[in-house]
């Protein structure tokens, strides 16, 4: 797949397309390049911030509205990735840890879930 201008290669749109996908944790100054990306792929965006701010209370109904769930494991309390791990192996939901918080892992991390399906 040929790179944008940016050097990222594109989505395949269409493997996520109308689907739900929440993103656990992240920078805040990325935040409307994430939106961009996962909804340049055809999904919807979720996010939560992984308790920081964010009430750890609200991230279990944004856990049971995602169709797939990136968790960017560098910037989320211990309790918030816990939780995560929890409720995506109980519910069989399919999820992806990321150590690095940034616009390109979140774009390889769409990447293989559009490839998984």
């Amino acid at each position: 797949m040929p790179a944008e201008p940016g050097g990222q290669a594109p989505l395949p749109a269409a493997a996520l397309r109308d689907r739900a996908v929440l993103c656990v944790g992240g920078r805040v100054n990325h935040l409307a390049r994430y939106r961009q990306t996962v909804e340049d792929s055809g999904a919807r965006f979720l996010h939560h911030d992984g308790g920081l701010e964010d009430k750890p209370a609200q991230l279990d109904s944004c856990l049971a509205a995602a169709d797939l769930v990136i968790c960017q494991t560098g910037c989320i309390s211990h309790a918030a990735y816990w939780r995560v791990k929890d409720h995506c192996k109980r519910t069989g939901k399919r999820c992806v840890f990321v150590e690095n918080p940034s616009v390109a892992s979140l774009v390889r991390s769409l990447s293989g879930l559009a490839e998984a399906d």
